[in-house]
C-alpha cells in the first residue's frame, strides 16, 4: 500500500512544484569581432524606435499552440535570439513599423514566461533603433 501511495504522490509533487513559476530573460544581439561598418552619424538618418510583441503558448514547452504563422523576419548577422514562431512574429511587427529603414541597431529582447500545467505561455518583446542611410 505504501508503494502505491508513493507512486501516486511522487508525480503529483513534481507537477505541483513545477507548475507555477515565472521566468524573465533578456538578450541583446551582438556581432562578431570581424564585423566593421564605416559609417559616421552624419551618413545616417535616425528614423525612430521600433518594437514588437508576440505571445505564444507551448505544449510541453516545445510544441507551439496558436499564434500567427508565416510572419517571418530576419535581422541578419546571427545574434543571440533564436528564430522560432514567437520571435518571427515579434520581429515582423517591429520591422513593419518602419518599412523604410535600412537597418536596425541594436536589437534587444525581453521575455516573460508563465509556466502552467503541461506547458507555458511566453510573451516576447523586441526593441531596436531604426536607421536609414542618407542619399546624396
Amino acid at each position: 500500500m505504501k508503494k502505491i501511495k508513493a507512486i501516486i504522490l511522487l508525480p503529483l509533487a513534481v507537477v505541483v512544484m513545477f507548475s507555477s513559476c515565472t521566468i524573465y530573460s533578456k538578450s541583446i544581439a551582438g556581432t562578431s569581432v570581424e564585423t566593421q561598418i564605416q559609417f559616421r552619424m552624419e551618413d545616417l538618418e535616425y528614423i525612430g524606435d521600433v518594437s514588437g510583441t508576440a505571445t505564444q503558448s507551448f505544449l510541453f514547452g516545445v510544441l507551439p499552440i496558436g499564434g500567427r504563422r508565416f510572419h517571418v523576419a530576419n535581422i541578419g548577422g546571427g545574434g543571440l535570439i533564436p528564430q522560432d514562431r514567437m520571435t518571427n512574429n515579434a520581429l515582423y511587427d517591429a520591422l513593419m513599423q518602419r518599412e523604410d529603414a535600412d537597418f536596425v541597431l541594436p536589437l534587444s529582447s525581453s521575455s516573460v514566461r508563465d509556466q502552467m500545467f503541461m506547458g507555458n505561455r511566453t510573451t516576447l518583446t523586441v526593441r531596436a533603433k531604426a536607421f536609414r542611410i542618407k542619399s546624396k
